[in-house]
């Protein structure tokens, strides 16, 4: 699956360079030896004999245990893979009929959303009887937005809902924020 950024390496009898370069298990140079030399040495302290660099005049080779190297690296691309992580769209939902401590739990979570560069949509569906309230509904994505120190993201075509930040869809409403850019450094 990730081989593709592994670097290969020519091993053992796919080495058809003669003389070679030798550098031993410890890193230690051995000198310019003839390929069955170094063959014979691999095989004698039972590693394998690794083309690290073909492009050297002579081209230099080292004895290594190849599977562990091989995995050193898959590890190592494995780790380096899951450290990259791409923005994404999360997504928090609310109502206006909320308590004090879980609109603080989910503020703080979107807070934690922002922080890791990813952008998030607030959403608030009302039933029934709530759509008498949808100016509650602005306030609340406002307070939130606010408290977690985003800013709101525009909408993605022009004429979607006027341009305003806060899309209505029904009964839902909805608005992207983003991290926030500090004003106080432009002033």
């Amino acid at each position: 699956m990730w081989r593709t950024s592994i670097k290969e390496l020519k091993i053992n009898q796919e080495i058809s360079a003669d003389p070679v370069f030798l550098i031993d298990e410890d890193g230690k140079s051995q000198g310019v030896v003839s390929l069955d030399q170094a063959l014979y040495l691999a095989s004698e302290k039972g590693y394998d004999l690794a083309l690290v660099n073909e492009k050297a005049s002579p081209p230099i080779c080292k004895l290594m245990d190849y599977g562990k190297y091989l995995y050193s690296q898959t590890k190592q691309v494995a780790k380096q893979k899951a450290k990259s992580h791409g923005p994404e769209l999360k997504e928090v939902r609310f109502s206006i009929k909320i308590d004090q401590h879980d609109l603080d739990f989910k503020t703080n979570l979107v807070k934690k959303f922002l922080d890791r560069g990813d952008k998030v949509k607030i959403s608030v569906q009302l039933k029934g009887r709530e759509m008498m309230f949808q100016d509650k509904v602005n306030s609340l994505i406002e307070k939130v937005k606010n408290k977690a120190g985003g800013t709101f993201e525009k909408p993605a075509s022009p004429n979607a809902s006027q341009g305003r930040p806060i899309q209505k869809l029904g009964s839902r409403f909805f608005a992207t924020i983003t991290k926030g850019k500090d004003e106080t450094k432009d002033k």
